[in-house]
């Protein structure tokens, strides 16, 4: 008799026991060496995985996304846009709020345990053979899950999958693909330790993800980030559309009913006239978004004219633009259940000095009288200072927390920390829940409650709320 498929949990606790990045911190030999006890980051190991498995990643086509901010939301909308306009789409991102199948989904619909677990099952004798090995040559936890994904939609026949970058782009678990189309989102500064602590390093290691005779759109970007960028691509020989040189977006908010922030009607419109290539309400709050919108769609139509033959219906653009979900960005929590009476809650997994100016900014433009309270953690491998100078620009009042991953910075150091930048003294928590009352009691009526500075954050608050003691 044959030993039986894992359960669901008995897949979660297998990937555990790999090496896993996203709740560790690369120590300062690793960060020298670009060893660890993973192996070095590099694509060797990936592709002999890969290999083993048949090379799941080349059974369709790819749109491959890199960048810094808005990664995430871009997948998104391009994935929504070609679901409306009939294609079957899979899509893979990093990392997960809730739920680790969130990563790995089919038409906007999870992977099912029994299928992540019997796909996991099958991988095991190639994972195991190859962890037996001297460390170099060892998976990690997320090049795992990236070969799952690629495996499902493989099996599943998918007509194409929008792949995320999990970090940086060169040296990407993700970059074994051989995409139909690359998207570069804006660039800034994240994973320094890793990546470069110029611009110019980190978006060339972003760019790495472009290669020969494949079209890549970008998204506007500073001219250190562009120069590198341009160099990539030229090296690479791969084409090139800047969004910002042959396009200008047109905006306008629409009041959302039952909702504290309007919505974006947002035109793509070519520099040399008035005729607009797309246009769409779109479902995801945030001016900001329409960079991501506006990138998505120069992807969607990109890759569609590849698969199909033919341009991509308009329609499609404004049917999926309108459809999209994509949790912890200028999310609103419902006041009902566990929030009934509380002051409004927004979550943001902004993480960067960059990314959280930019969502306080638009919360107070948008809600100008109304004063905002941040409960906030942060990664150890963070950009805290910029963070904070953010906070110090924005908000009335702040409580610092612990996101739960290990990778968090402690609470009272935080505190600490803006005391330094801020010379005011601000509440630390461990336990998330005390958090949350506390920065509701300090938001009060009037104010407006921002979960910023981690996805963690933002994931274990979900939680949190979704508890049965807590409904």
């Amino acid at each position: 008799m044959s030993t039986p498929p894992f359960s669901y949990a008995e897949a979660c606790a297998y990937l555990d026991s790999f090496v896993n990045f996203e709740r560790s911190v690369p120590n300062q030999r690793e960060r020298a060496t670009g060893s660890s006890a993973g192996g070095s980051f590099d694509l060797t190991r990936v592709r002999e995985l890969a290999k083993n498995l048949g090379d799941p990643q080349d059974a369709f086509p790819v749109v491959h996304i890199a960048g810094t901010k808005g990664k995430g939301s871009t997948c998104a909308f391009c994935a929504a846009i070609l679901k409306a306009a009939g294609l079957r789409v899979g899509v893979y991102t990093s990392p997960h709020l809730e739920d680790l199948r969130e990563r790995i989904t089919l038409d906007g619909v999870m992977i099912p345990q029994a299928r992540f677990a019997e796909l996991l099952f099958e991988m095991r004798p190639a994972l195991d053979a190859m962890r037996a090995r001297p460390s170099g040559r060892r998976p990690t936890y997320f090049e795992a899950v990236t070969h799952l994904g690629f495996q499902y939609f493989k099996t599943e026949h998918v007509d194409v999958a929008v792949v995320e970058v999990g970090l940086g782009g060169r040296l990407d678990a993700t970059n074994i693909v051989k995409p139909a189309v690359c998207g570069i989102t804006h660039v800034g500064y994240d994973h320094m330790a890793i990546l470069g602590n110029t611009l110019a390093e980190i978006a060339g290691e972003k760019a790495g993800i472009l290669k020969a005779g494949v079209p890549g759109f970008v998204a506007p970007q500073v001219p250190e980030a562009e120069a590198a960028i341009e160099k990539t691509a030229r090296d690479a020989q791969a084409p090139l559309e800047w969004l910002a040189r042959s396009y200008r977006l047109e905006l306008l908010d629409n009041p959302a009913p039952g909702r504290l922030l309007p919505r974006v009607q947002a035109r793509l419109l070519p520099n040399s006239g008035n005729t607009a290539l797309a246009e769409a309400t779109l479902s995801l709050a945030g001016r900001f978004q329409a960079d991501n919108w506006a990138l998505a769609v120069r992807l969607a139509q990109s890759v569609y004219r590849k698969i199909k033959g033919a341009e991509l219906p308009a329609a499609a653009i404004a049917q999926g633009s309108s459809a999209v979900v994509w949790p912890g960005r200028l999310e609103e929590i419902p006041s009902t259940g566990p929030r009934q009476g509380k002051p409004p809650l927004i979550l943001d997994g902004a993480h960067t000095g960059a990314s959280v100016e930019l969502v306080l900014s638009e919360l107070k433009r948008e809600l100008p009288e109304r004063p905002l309270i941040a409960l906030f953690s942060c990664a150890k491998d963070k950009d805290l200072p910029s963070m904070l100078e953010a906070l110090k620009r924005h908000v009335s009042g702040v409580v610092f927390t612990h996101s739960g991953n290990p990778r968090s910075v402690e609470p009272a150091q935080l505190a600490e920390r803006w005391k330094e930048a801020s010379g005011q003294v601000a509440p630390a928590h461990s336990e998330l829940k005390e958090a949350l009352d506390a920065a509701d009691q300090l938001a009060g009526n009037k104010g407006v409650l921002v979960a910023v500075g981690s996805l963690f954050l933002v994931g274990g608050l979900k939680g949190l709320l979704n508890k049965p003691q807590n409904r």
